[in-house]
């Protein structure tokens, strides 16, 4: 009598080979976001580190929402001493946001309705 687990040695390498495709082709297909926004000025922020500490786009959108509400909230850029860098960081948090607003969009909508 055959156990459960006695499997062929060619039929184990293919389900394995098969279920690497199919998380290679989960992970392509969630990386929607982009990996970098920049200014008009040359300034860049690094998207997807933000998406890779926070756990998904979606964490990622609420930290930075979060963040620039506090900067807003403090005064705004007039209570920092140099104002053209806080300028330039909320800006480049607003390009931030509308990235990761266009990302986690396209991926709600292209996820399966149920």
């Amino acid at each position: 009598m055959k156990s459960f687990l006695d499997i062929s040695p060619g039929r184990l390498w293919r389900a394995a080979g098969f279920i690497a495709i199919l998380l290679s082709a989960s992970t392509q297909a969630q990386s929607a976001c982009p990996n970098w926004v920049e200014t008009a000025s040359g300034s860049v922020f690094n998207v997807s580190a933000l998406i890779a500490d926070t756990g998904s786009p979606e964490s990622a959108l609420e930290k930075v929402r979060t963040a620039l509400s506090k900067v807003d909230a403090g005064g705004g850029c007039a209570a920092f001493g140099n104002t053209r860098a806080c300028d330039e960081t909320v800006t480049l948090a607003r390009k931030a946001i509308g990235a990761l607003e266009a990302c986690t969009a396209s991926a709600t909508s292209k996820a399966p309705r149920r």
